[in-house]
């Protein structure tokens, strides 16, 4: 199976689960796994990760930055189909209706635009011909007030699946964590 990872599973990733990757094992895991196209590291998103959280992905992975880990956006065309699909499911109709025409379709050309936007497109593009997962830690609640809904909830109108990181790491057993706390005696 192949995954295409967002921005937030990306600092997730680097905030939480890098400190504790003695050896770098897991860091070079993901740099083999991003390079060998079994992650997929969309243009837009390596852009993203270098303004979001102070660049704290860059920083932290550097390789990101490089050409041949990440996967160009410049040849995906949304269909029509995909146009109705934004006017009519990906949007948030109450958020809509406050909008005029123009407000709407300056949003909707910047959402067409977003790394999020390329994360569904890339991935609505691939589903019939491979197995595909989106890596976001996003999730379908709250929506803050923005015209568009969630990664989450947008892939369930289209059949695309999606998980959180934990999730994915632990479904491909890149990670099988388990604590043994020793009962002891405070007096």
């Amino acid at each position: 199976m192949k995954a295409v990872i967002d921005t937030c599973s990306l600092i997730s990733f680097v905030r939480y689960y890098l400190p504790f990757d003695q050896g770098n094992r897991l860091k070079d895991f993901l740099k083999e796994q991003i390079l060998d196209k079994k992650i997929i590291v969309l243009d837009k998103v390596a852009a993203e990760c270098e303004y979001t959280s102070n660049g704290l992905v860059v920083k932290s992975l550097p390789f990101i930055k490089d050409k041949k880990y990440r996967t160009s956006t410049s040849s995906l065309v949304a269909p029509p189909k995909f146009h109705h699909l934004i006017d009519c499911n990906f949007i948030n109709a109450s958020e809509k209706r406050k909008l005029t025409d123009a407000e709407y379709q300056k949003l909707r050309g910047d959402y067409l635009n977003s790394a999020d936007c390329s994360l569904i497109l890339y991935t609505y593009d691939k589903k019939n011909t491979e197995e595909i997962v989106i890596i976001t830690e996003e999730t379908g609640y709250n929506n803050d007030g923005k015209a568009f809904k969630k990664i989450p909830e947008n892939c369930k109108a289209i059949d695309i699946k999606t998980q959180m990181l934990p999730e994915f790491l632990k479904s491909n057993g890149i990670i099988n964590l388990s604590i043994d706390i020793a009962a002891t005696s405070l007096f």
